[in-house]
């Protein structure tokens, strides 16, 4: 790569593409030095732990050892910056608050979806050696671990911006490295839920009087069908006299409503860090003379507690969780329920959830398919 220094100014070709190669190239060589030689200051930094002077100190010496450029390099590590800490290609998407999913299958091909509906982007890497390094920085970012040989697949999340991201690596993606991010789309109205054809008129009116109501509801579908975004508009229609907890595993809902806590789970791979499960969480959350307990979804044996909460008293609590219809819910909450460790037998568990859950809506592809009561053991679908 030809030496230059990308801050002199230049009076004749100052738009020439080849200088402006020649800046992008060196600004991702050092990227590419930094990730690999210290990704822990990168993450500190993306979340705050780290000083940045310190990674900008680190970005200098990287540029005087190389000798990419001689003078100042302030604008220079300004651009190093802006490639460590964003998405690139991906950020109008990552921006757009109705894309739900980005899926990159390969370098050229690129997939987001809207409200349940996939469309192909004009997004290109360029590569697949730049698509890989990308990967690597975008592991980096988030503090996760990545390579080869032992961690070839990477679960991560971006706290900053809500994303759960999952990359796969070649030889255990045969074709391509690949990248998954989903985010939330959260922050709609039921008036703009109804806009987008999620709803009808008629069911965000029947939803709105079920919240005001004291309903019970667990909203299902599977991932990606959109119960996040139904659940945070239902919880926006809580009356604010009324104080509510909600937990999550990443803060995809945040609510409008000024007396609702908000709590996320903390897993880490640290002995010495205490792990806060929904299951702690949950119990802990029974303390805290709340009205209405809210979980983002219910996934393990958070779910006996969670009923047992409405079952005595906290009427109105409303949760997700992963099922293919509504008549399915009922009994996969039951055998949520069972690995609490329950000596309670399955008859009684069944009679507590019929009890206490008033509505049970089933979501598919961002568009509501069934209103189940199981106290009346049917459907409704207002239309």
């Amino acid at each position: 790569m030809a030496l230059i220094n990308p801050f002199i100014v230049i009076s004749h070709n100052q738009n020439d593409p080849k200088i402006e190669n020649s800046v992008s190239s060196a600004v991702d060589e050092v990227v590419t030095e930094i990730v690999e030689s210290c990704p822990e200051l990168v993450a500190g930094v993306e979340s705050g732990t780290c000083s940045a002077t310190l990674l900008e100190n680190k970005i200098k010496e990287v540029v005087v050892g190389k000798k990419i450029c001689r003078g100042s390099v302030d604008a220079f590590v300004r651009g190093v910056f802006d490639t460590l800490f964003g998405y690139g290609p991906l950020h109008p998407y990552i921006e757009d608050p109705e894309v739900s999913d980005i899926f990159v299958n390969s370098f050229n091909t690129v997939y987001i979806k809207k409200f349940g509906k996939k469309f192909r982007v004009s997004v290109n890497f360029g590569s697949e050696e730049v698509l890989t390094r990308y990967c690597y920085k975008i592991a980096a970012m988030c503090g996760g671990k990545l390579d080869e040989n032992y961690n070839a697949e990477a679960v991560l999340t971006d706290r900053k911006r809500n994303l759960r991201i999952v990359i796969s690596l070649k030889p255990i993606n045969v074709l391509s490295p690949s990248i998954s991010i989903r985010k939330p789309t959260t922050g709609f109205s039921l008036p703009e839920l109804v806009e987008r054809n999620m709803l009808t008129d008629k069911q965000a009116d029947f939803f709105q009087n079920a919240v005001l109501e004291k309903k019970t509801i667990v909203i299902a579908g599977k991932g990606g069908s959109g119960k996040t975004t139904l659940l945070g508009a239902l919880i926006d229609q809580v009356p604010h006299e009324e104080r509510g907890l909600l937990i999550q595993e990443t803060f995809e809902i945040r609510p409008r409503h000024p007396d609702i806590i908000c709590k996320l789970v903390r897993l880490s791979d640290n002995p010495e860090v205490k792990d806060y499960t929904l299951f702690e969480l949950t119990k802990i959350g029974l303390l805290m003379s709340m009205d209405r307990i809210f979980i983002g979804e219910i996934k393990d044996r958070e779910a006996m507690d969670f009923f047992n909460a409405v079952y005595t008293g906290h009427r109105g609590s409303m949760a997700t969780v992963h099922a293919n219809s509504a008549g399915e819910v009922v009994n996969r909450l039951v055998l949520l329920m069972k690995r609490s460790g329950t000596d309670v037998p399955v008859s009684d568990l069944r009679e507590m959830l019929f009890a206490s859950l008033d509505l049970i809506i089933f979501i598919e592809n961002y568009k509501v398919k069934e209103i189940f009561e199981p106290k009346g053991g049917g459907g409704i679908c207002p239309t």
